[in-house]
């Protein structure tokens, strides 16, 4: 069996070289979603979207002035193609006034900016208007000739992808003070209205202006007052849980992508898995045969190490033996030199005698040959002794006891032969 240990370092591994191996967008999925032209929702849900009247028509507007003493003060003007008639009517192209109606500026001589206040109304209608593009609701045309025209009219100008309604300005926090508000409120607090108004919020305490809006998810158009608040409120309330559902489905439904891939990538760990513990066991099968021949080996090579440490005790025991009977030679060699050296003074008392002289001097002679001959011996029993201590050091296994024993008898016996030659001639 393979360990689990094991098993669970490979896992680990393979699992980090998967991970490593995903690219990003395997786990990571970019969700794209758009509203269109549309920007309608606030906070995550649906809102409804200030727009223009119905009989409203396109034209291309360019800022001309704000005269502040005039009931209608901020002015555009553009070109359209209206209907004439003089002689006989028909369509042709005429400069258009355009006036926001009933949009009045407070004399500016009452606000704290003073005459300046007008430079900067202009300024902000200017930003607002920008774009160019704007909705024209007249609701009082007056002909001035056969090519111009004054248009009393509701102004939407184009404000990124919404519909500023010029009425609204003075409830613009970045104007407040600078224009009268008079416009129709009406309380909607149940609805969920989007405004291009900055601020709005803060300055209507939670009115919202007559006029007209456009549902977005059902692109009905329909003013306020008029439509049913109560339904489109609970129709907003709807749609808000419709979101919320679809939110969690597509969170649901991103959960079960994900799950799905990863259960395909764990499928795949796990064939890799399988595949990975079949080597395994492979491996530990051999392993474990290579082991058990070690281990044999191991036994065999115990049982040698053991008898090589019985041969070198015996080889120890056998050698502190000879270095004994060495030393009991080299005592008795000591005693016959003293013996020698005993019978060298008897010779020299001899010498005196004077009618031995000569032969003892002869005798003498061949005693000193003798000795120095018994020296060789002794010499060479000394480095006989040397060499043979030295190779029993490093071989004890080729020496034998008969060897040393052999070899001690023969120096002893020269040694007696010797003595006994000497005591004779005396």
């Amino acid at each position: 069996m393979v360990p689990k240990t094991v098993l669970a370092v490979a896992l680990l591994l393979l699992l980090a070289f998967t991970v490593d191996a995903a690219s990003p967008p395997q786990w990571i999925r970019e969700v794209v979603t758009s509203t269109g032209p549309y920007e309608y929702q606030w906070g995550g849900y649906p809102v409804l979207l200030s727009w223009f009247s119905p009989h409203a028509v396109p034209i291309n507007l360019t800022f001309l002035n704000v005269t502040w003493w005039k009931p209608h003060s901020v002015w555009f003007k553009g070109t359209y193609y209206a209907r004439v008639c003089g002689r006989g009517c028909d369509y042709r192209r005429v400069t258009i006034y355009v006036a926001q109606r009933d949009l009045k500026v407070v004399n500016p001589l009452q606000t704290n900016l003073g005459p300046a206040a007008v430079d900067y109304i202009e300024y902000h209608i200017k930003q607002i208007c920008r774009q160019g593009t704007a909705m024209v609701a007249p609701a009082e045309i007056i002909v001035l000739d056969s090519n111009t025209q004054i248009w009393i009219s509701d102004v939407y100008c184009l404000y990124y992808n919404q519909w500023y309604w010029l009425r609204l300005l003075p409830y613009d926090f970045l104007l407040y003070g600078y224009l009268v508000r008079d416009a129709e409120l009406v309380n909607a607090t149940d609805l969920e209205v989007r405004l291009p108004v900055e601020g709005w919020r803060g300055t209507t305490s939670g009115m919202t202006p007559a006029g007209w809006y456009l549902h977005p998810v059902t692109k009905e158009v329909f003013r306020i007052p008029g439509a049913n608040l109560t339904l489109l409120a609970e129709l907003q309330r709807a749609e808000r849980r419709i979101y919320e559902l679809q939110s969690l489905l597509e969170n649901k439904t991103a959960l079960l992508a994900s799950a799905n891939l990863t259960i395909a990538q764990l499928n795949e760990t796990v064939a890799r898995l399988k595949a990975l513990v079949a080597q395994l066991n492979s491996t530990t099968t051999r392993l474990n045969a290579a082991l058990a021949e070690a281990r044999g080996e191991s036994t065999r090579l115990s049982a040698e190490n053991q008898r090589l440490r019985t041969q070198l005790e015996e080889l120890n025991t056998t050698r502190i033996r000879l270095e004994a009977e060495v030393s009991v030679y080299r005592s008795q060699l000591e005693a016959l030199r003293a013996e020698a050296d005993a019978y060298r003074s008897r010779l020299e008392l001899l010498s005196a005698v004077e009618t031995q002289l000569a032969r003892l001097t002869a005798e003498n002679q061949a005693l000193k040959a003798q000795i120095a001959s018994m020296n060789e011996t002794l010499a060479k029993l000394n480095e006989a002794y040397a060499s043979q201590t030295a190779q029993l050091r490093h071989q004890l296994e080729t020496w034998t006891r008969a060897a040393w024993i052999g070899a001690a008898l023969g120096a002893a016996a020269g040694a007696a032969a010797a003595a006994l030659a000497l005591r004779r001639r005396k």
